[in-house]
């Protein structure tokens, strides 16, 4: 995959992380601690998948279509 793809799962990423932050911080305290967990660990877990495929570590993995 190309790198301007990677860079948009890390964004993608970031952006979650950022919205289990906001609901985190928000003073309704009304969403449950489970949309807060999901939306951090998924978050980080996506960005960290955006940087190792951006390193090249991820050229393991076949592309949809190869065999």
């Amino acid at each position: 995959m190309n790198r301007m793809l990677w860079g948009w799962i890390i964004a993608a990423g970031l952006l979650l992380a950022r919205l289990g932050y906001a609901e985190l911080e928000s003073a309704d305290g009304g969403s449950p601690e489970l949309t807060v967990l999901v939306l951090l660990t998924g978050g980080l877990v996506v960005g960290l998948f955006g940087i190792t495929g951006l390193l090249g570590m991820l050229g393991w993995v076949p592309r949809p279509g190869q065999k």
